[in-house]
């Protein structure tokens, strides 16, 4: 009687389950970012990705959820629906290319020392050149990043998301790009902390008064505001590191 061949795992089991959720995430990314997952390929079910990776289902689906998030998978309802790395769009290509270095490999030090020479000066071009709809789309993004405050995978995105608004106000390209390649390592240094209500209550605030800086116009104060939270970040994340 002829057996069914078993398809061969497209990822390693992890040895010791450890921030199982930002492992998955990372692995199944790096995956699509080296060509291992082509654009339109179908993903294992999660019940499939669970058993590859030795996790639990809900760390795959929240990893999932946040790659669906940003554009890297799309889910598809139906008849042959299911998870799919989504068709690359020429930011993302842009990104990919940005992103030589494997992210899980950055240092949180290095991270945090380009946010601090970057985003500063992203917030205070955001005062100057941010649209209408511009300004008027990153109230509706700061008020989001309240209402998902107890959603970890969304609240990361969020906080990442409000980030990259800003970067993109300032109409310079060289900044966007470079607040993009560092979204994935933000929120993979962010995800150690986000059960830290007191952190989450200082990142809302702090984002909050950068938004309402931009908002009024007020350059030097945006700037000044954004260099504060991103230094609250630093307290946070080099002295768990």
């Amino acid at each position: 009687m002829a057996t069914t061949e078993e398809k061969e795992p497209l990822f390693e089991p992890i040895a010791v389950p450890k921030r199982n959720f930002e492992i998955v995430e990372a692995s199944i990314r790096k995956a699509i970012y080296n060509g291992t997952l082509a654009p339109g390929q179908k993903l294992p079910n999660e019940f499939e990705l669970a058993q590859q990776f030795n996790v639990g289902r809900s760390a795959v689906r929240e990893a999932l959820k946040v790659l669906e998030l940003a554009g890297l998978l799309v889910v598809r309802r139906g008849y042959n629906g299911g998870t799919f790395v989504a068709p690359p769009s020429f930011e993302e290509a842009n990104e990919a290319t940005t992103l030589s270095f494997q992210p899980g490999n950055m240092q949180p030090q290095q991270l945090l020392d380009a946010c601090l020479t970057i985003e500063p000066r992203a917030a205070e071009l955001a005062a100057v050149h941010a649209s209408e709809l511009e300004l008027s789309d990153l109230s509706e993004l700061l008020q989001q990043l309240e209402q998902e405050a107890y959603l970890p995978a969304r609240y990361l995105t969020a906080v990442a998301d409000v980030h990259l608004s800003i970067a993109e106000m300032a109409h310079n390209a060289v900044f966007k790009l470079a607040v993009q390649a560092m979204r994935t390592p933000l929120i993979q240094e962010l995800n150690r902390f986000i059960g830290n209500q007191s952190l989450r209550q200082t990142v809302n605030r702090d984002l909050k008064m950068i938004g309402q800086a931009i908002l009024n116009r007020e350059e030097y104060e945006a700037g000044e505001l954004m260099r504060h939270h991103l230094q609250h970040l630093a307290d946070w994340l080099l002295v768990e590191s």
